[in-house]
């Protein structure tokens, strides 16, 4: 470990979004003990302001840059920075995503937890949902414990990416993000913790997660459904949970996605009246 390194680095990957980055370095508490690394995937049009961002970031720790030569995906952008982490010794890996934000002690948050809990490798937290004027929408929280996290994976990712803090150890038995599910990068990857590792999430809330229901592309959707299908035919077993996560998923691919993100968002906002 660098002298002066923090236990914890937080991972954002940037393409074309500097607005979004300034914003979410903005969000680190000033008493958060937490690196940062960002990994621009080639951004050309848009690229990063590092004065800006650095002047954003008041927590205690530091940011840095990795410039990629060209844009080759997220998937590539964030095993980019895993290498990088890995090399300089982390003990403790967080994501954000640019334009969402931390609560203020998020990582402290945590990292206690961690500290607390020693058996579990991976941890996540729930997420205010908010729209892009800044209003909460539904929060977003999934079960707190191994075996409940273990069987809502058969449905979706029982995790919300940017919110998740995991230990760097565990790359060695997980390998990094996969390349073979597009646009569900996320939910490849925490599959493999959940069969090899304890893992668990906190039901505070812990960043808040910009919708943007016209943000995602058709084809991006159709490749992330397929995807998730893949993955959960590949982890399926006789259960009913894990037939019903497919018959889900399969339902997903025909139905228009501002119908289902309309449908989720009473359900949620229902759910946590």
């Amino acid at each position: 470990m660098e002298q002066n390194q923090n236990r914890v680095v937080c991972l954002i990957p940037h393409y074309n979004n500097p607005q979004g980055l300034v914003r979410s370095l903005a969000s680190f508490g000033q008493n958060e003990q937490v690196d940062v690394l960002v990994v621009d995937d080639g951004s050309a049009r848009a690229p990063i302001d590092e004065r800006a961002a650095r002047e954003a970031f008041t927590a205690q720790g530091t940011v840095r840059f990795l410039h990629l030569p060209q844009n080759r995906g997220i998937e590539h952008a964030l095993n980019s920075g895993l290498s990088w982490i890995e090399s300089r010794g982390y003990e403790l890996i967080g994501r954000l995503d640019c334009g969402d934000t931390n609560v203020p002690d998020r990582f402290a948050r945590q990292v206690a937890f961690l500290d607390a809990h020693p058996q579990v490798m991976l941890l996540g937290g729930a997420a205010s949902m908010v729209d892009q004027a800044g209003y909460e929408q539904f929060v977003l929280r999934h079960p707190s414990g191994h075996a409940d996290i273990a069987r809502a994976m058969r449905s979706n990712s029982a995790f919300v990416h940017p919110a998740v803090l995991f230990r760097s150890a565990a790359l060695i038995t997980t390998g990094h993000y996969p390349l073979d599910a597009p646009a569900a990068e996320d939910y490849a990857l925490f599959w493999t913790f959940v069969r090899h590792f304890e893992v668990a999430n906190l039901a505070d809330v812990v960043i808040h997660y910009e919708l943007d229901p016209g943000g995602i592309s058709l084809s991006k959707r159709q490749r992330q459904i397929k995807s998730r299908l893949a993955l959960q035919w590949h982890h399926k077993d006789a259960s009913v949970a894990a037939w019903l996560g497919i018959a889900r998923s399969a339902l997903l691919l025909v139905l228009p996605y501002q119908l289902i993100f309309k449908l989720k968002a009473k359900l949620r906002r229902g759910k946590n009246a």
